[in-house]
C-alpha cells in the first residue's frame, strides 16, 4: 500500500498491510512538511529459528510500532534523541516497506523456543 506524502492529512489516515501472516494496522499523521508519524500495532505469527538450538517454532508477534516516515533525506538535529526514521525518495510512503522493516528488526532480536526459555530461566 503506497500513499503520496501530500495526500496524508494532519488529521491522519488509517492503514492496514499484511505479509506472511503478520499484519500492521495503524494511523499515519502528517507531523510537518516532509514527516509523517506512523503509529500502529504489529500482529500475527511468524516461523522463526530458536537462537539457541535452531529449532523452528512459531513466534507470536504483538508489538506496538512507531515509525517516522520522511520524504527525502532526513537530517537529525544535534543533541536529538535517536529516532526510528525511514526515508522515502519518490514522494510516497510504502507501508509494505515499513512492515518489512519492522519484521526484520523484530527477527534480529534474540528469541528462544519453549524448551530453551526454560533452560535460560527467561
Amino acid at each position: 500500500m503506497t500513499i503520496e506524502f501530500k495526500k496524508i492529512p494532519h488529521s491522519g489516515i488509517d492503514f492496514e498491510v499484511s505479509h506472511d501472516g503478520v499484519m500492521l494496522k495503524g494511523n499515519a499523521i502528517k507531523s510537518d512538511k516532509t514527516m509523517v508519524t506512523c503509529k500502529g500495532r504489529l500482529l500475527g505469527n511468524i516461523e522463526h529459528a530458536c537462537d539457541r538450538c535452531a529449532e523452528v517454532f512459531t513466534l507470536l508477534v504483538d508489538e506496538d510500532v512507531e515509525v517516522l516516515a520522511n520524504d527525502g533525506l532526513y537530517e537529525d538535529q544535534e543533541g536529538e534523541e535517536l529516532l526510528n526514521v525511514i526515508e522515502f525518495f519518490d514522494g510516497s510512503i510504502n507501508f509494505d516497506t515499513i512492515l518489512q522493516s519492522e519484521l526484520e528488526a523484530l527477527k534480529s532480536d534474540y528469541h528462544y523456543c519453549g524448551k530453551c526459555e526454560q533452560i535460560q530461566g527467561v
